[in-house]
């Protein structure tokens, strides 16, 4: 059997062109989960007086993964002491300081005033629900089109 009558018989039947059709349809879903991503931002920013302060905003946080958050302090004479999970740490600002937090930071102002900006970047995937579809997907593409496969070539080896 040449490869002219293989595609022949391959194209009539409808069962292996189901599972050829699920199979590049799981491949185009699965592509979208993977590489469509946005980056959505949260920025903030204002005077900050003596006392406990938490930074940023909880419910855009919490939504999203893979942060880039950056915490920049200004202040002519003060001292604060900010904080996060697994970090502590007490600085004299005169001028500016910056620290790039793991998780919300917590900023205590124990003396002077202090002029904050917080921005976070974080990555969504908006069409990650399409992969667990598009690997259901591939597996009955898959044994359909073996399926198909074996039932249509049995018999026509030589």
């Amino acid at each position: 059997m040449g490869m002219k009558e293989a595609l022949k018989l391959i194209s009539r039947s409808k069962l292996m062109v189901a599972g050829f059709t699920m199979l590049v349809l799981a491949m185009l879903l699965s592509a979208l989960a993977v590489f469509y991503t946005t980056t959505p931002t949260y920025s903030s920013g204002g005077s900050l007086g003596q006392g406990v302060h938490v930074i940023g905003n909880g419910s855009f946080e919490d939504r999203y993964s893979y942060y880039n958050r950056t915490l920049t302090l200004s202040a002519n004479n003060a001292t604060v002491q900010v904080s996060w999970t697994g970090f502590n740490r007490t600085y004299s600002i005169r001028g500016n300081v910056t620290v790039y937090p793991s998780d919300r930071p917590e900023v205590n102002v124990i003396n002077g005033t202090v002029t904050y900006t917080y921005r976070v970047k974080a990555i969504s995937h908006p069409y990650s629900d399409l992969a667990i579809p598009a690997s259901i997907l591939a597996v009955a593409g898959t044994i359909t089109f073996w399926v198909a496969y074996v039932h249509a070539f049995r018999g026509k080896r030589k």
